[in-house]
Order: C-alpha cells, then structure tokens, then sequence
C-alpha cells in the first residue's frame, strides 16, 4: 500500500491505516518461520562459494524459472556510477509468454521450457541465460 492509500483523515498521521488489505486489521497473518538452514546460507552468508554464487546470480536463477520473460526496451543514458543500479524503462513494457510449442527448427522458450522436451528442460535454460 502507499502511504497515500490510508483511511485515515489526517495526511501526516504517524501511524497510517489500511481498509484494502488484511480486512482494517480483522485478519493477522502469522510471521514468516526461518528459511531452511541451506537457504538462509545461500541468502545471508558471504563467506562460501555458494552464497557467493547464488547472491551475484539470484535474478538469473529466478527467470530460469519464470514461465514469461519480460519484454522490456531499456534507456541506457542513465549514469551507474554511484548508489544502487537504477534503470529507465522506454515505452511500456509487457510479458512475452509465447505459444506453448516451439515452431519448426527454433529452440524452445518461456513457459515451452517446461512443457517441450522435458528431458532437455535443464540444458535449455541454460542455454536460453548463455
């Protein structure tokens, strides 16, 4: 929610409430439990080759995963050089899903990993990162 979004009538109060989620307060969601200890290695430890690994590659990880890709044209004017990466996206950006077959002579993509060839499955999206 947006700080904006709050039901409540003042602007700058210093405790916003929300009506649109978790039913004005009816509904208590209970706090998340740890991760498995191999998980919470990988997220939090910087001191094994693993962690290392998965910290540095987690976006790449979590699209070998995705059924859809985003379709997205990026500006690259932007100047990195200090502070978190920052980007700008140009025009509007989308999903691309495509068909769940992969047309004659053309390698297998999106959600078609999963569904062609799953035998293959592995080895297609690594092929599909490289």
């Amino acid at each position: 929610m947006w700080y904006h979004e709050n039901i409540s009538k003042h602007s700058n109060a210093s405790s916003p409430r929300f009506s649109l989620c978790c039913g004005d307060g009816k509904i208590e969601l209970p706090l998340l439990q740890n991760p498995p200890k191999f998980q919470q290695q990988l997220l939090f430890e910087q001191n094994t080759a693993y962690a290392k690994n998965y910290q540095q590659n987690i976006r790449t990880y979590n699209m070998m995963f995705a059924f859809t890709s985003a379709g997205i044209k990026f500006d690259k004017t932007i100047d990195h050089s200090r502070g978190p990466p920052t980007i700008r996206i140009k025009g509007q950006p989308c999903h691309r899903i495509g068909s769940l077959l992969p047309m004659p002579r053309k390698e297998p993509k999106f959600a078609q990993l999963y569904i062609y060839e799953t035998e293959n499955e592995v080895q297609n999206r690594i092929k599909i990162i490289r």
